[in-house]
């Protein structure tokens, strides 16, 4: 009973929430998305609020719809959803694969939000973008905090809080003693990630956005948050995290130095993204070597995972092993059961081949998006746009090849790369052409 009067009261919340003007609803939907909260489980998975407040987005996204879900971006993750949804039918673990394509179609309707508002009130937009940074300082202020003091770390985070923060799920492996480089006195995660990777790519990409927003706003604080949060990656003691930090910021300072044509810049960017790819590998195996060393002597290195990977690939290519179908048969070769740490192999392990492909579609997408805001030469405001999506793109899709962030990133990182494409594509799309699509 008491079930039912919860979600009858949350349903006049929601529907009075919708009579709100989109300024407050986003603001609402971006600052949740930093602590999560989560309340409530849903057959046995832990449902975070922030899972759930995007639906708030809607009705700006039925209005625009019909022009962002053309853009190559949406149309190569519409693909991807259509391709996980097929693939549901030989796949072992089916509430993997839901969760999954329920994130993909959550990114899709935050980023045509920001899209919307962005066409329509930029200085707006930015000034919620710079609330929901400040929240992320927030977590940051904890990752040094835990950095310093480990023993206040494993006080908090294994305390009822991080049924809140991180999920009942979290938290019971925790206290079961799963393993993780949480328990790594030189690595801190703070309050939000138990994963001191995630947790760099995360104050790092949110470091980024708030330059970007100072170059475009003018806004002080958007310059402190991004020397703060930049700082706070160096406390996370992620060795990919402190690589990305530093080269990612030189690069983009040397295409503004340079004016070379767009083949030079397209051949440049490729070189460097592969350098930022081999930086995530070799790190990551350096760091899960040292992890595994001390936690079984049975279990395989990085490369020995993407060695059974490639005989599983040759296997089944087309289809792939199916939602769940890594963790039961990789668990059949080892005592220790380790993911693909690879996004696109991730992707052809759970829907095929073809995934992949549209894993590979929609990075290509977002990079051009990125160049064009680039190459505009009449808006230095959208240049710098382009210039802060192409540092968050680099550093979420290379840090990608060598953890297990997924494609758009977990659901802290995916709020990043939504906003900023969705700020990047409409500052690329026409005014008047826009208007007239979404009459």
């Amino acid at each position: 009973m008491i079930e039912v009067l919860l979600g009858i009261l949350g349903a006049i919340i929601f529907f009075l929430c919708l009579a709100l003007p989109l300024q407050h609803r986003l603001l609402l939907v971006l600052v949740c998305t930093v602590p999560q909260l989560y309340l409530v489980q849903l057959g046995g998975s832990d449902v975070p609020l922030a899972f759930l407040l995007p639906a708030l987005l809607l009705p700006e996204f039925f209005k625009s719809a019909n022009v962002f879900l053309a853009k190559p971006t949406s149309i190569s993750l519409l693909l991807l959803i259509g391709i996980s949804t097929v693939s549901l039918y030989w796949s072992v673990d089916k509430s993997m694969g839901i969760r999954d394509i329920a994130y993909y179609i959550e990114f899709i309707i935050i980023s045509c939000s920001v899209y919307y508002l962005a066409s329509n009130n930029r200085e707006v937009l930015y000034k919620i973008i710079n609330i929901m940074l400040f929240a992320v300082c927030l977590q940051a202020v904890t990752i040094i905090m835990f950095r310093l003091d480990e023993q206040l770390e494993l006080s908090i985070v294994l305390s009822h809080v991080s049924n809140y923060l991180m999920g009942p799920n979290v938290l019971s492996g925790l206290l079961n003693g799963v393993r993780n480089n949480f328990y790594d006195p030189v690595k801190a995660g703070g309050v939000l990630f138990i994963n001191a990777n995630a947790a760099a790519c995360y104050v790092g990409v949110c470091a980024f956005m708030a330059w970007g927003i100072f170059k475009v706003h003018k806004s002080r604080i958007s310059l402190l948050m991004a020397l703060f949060l930049w700082i706070s990656v160096f406390f996370t003691g992620s060795k990919a995290g402190v690589l990305f930090a530093v080269l990612i910021p030189l690069f983009v300072f040397y295409l503004k130095l340079n004016k070379n044509s767009r083949l030079v810049v397209t051949l440049a960017g490729g070189t460097f993204a592969l350098l930022l790819i081999m930086v995530a590998v070799v790190s990551g195996i350096v760091e899960q070597h040292g992890f595994l060393h001390q936690s079984t002597e049975t279990a395989e290195t990085r490369y020995q995972i993407w060695s059974y990977a490639l005989g599983e690939f040759i296997k089944n290519p087309i289809m792939g092993q199916g939602f769940g179908g890594w963790k039961v048969d990789y668990s059949k070769h080892t005592d220790y059961f380790l993911p693909p740490h690879n996004t696109l192999i991730y992707l052809w392990s759970k829907s095929g081949v073809l995934a992949s492909l549209m894993g590979v579609a929609f990075m290509l997408a977002c990079v051009k998006v990125a160049l064009r805001a680039i190459s505009n030469i009449t808006n230095e405001e959208q240049k710098n746009i382009g210039y802060t999506l192409l540092m968050v793109l680099l550093w979420q899709f290379a840090h990608g090849f060598g953890e297990n962030f997924g494609l758009i990133g977990e659901q802290h990182q995916m709020i990043a790369l939504a906003v900023m494409l969705g700020l990047g594509i409409a500052g690329n799309t026409p005014m008047r052409k826009y208007n007239k699509e979404i009459k």
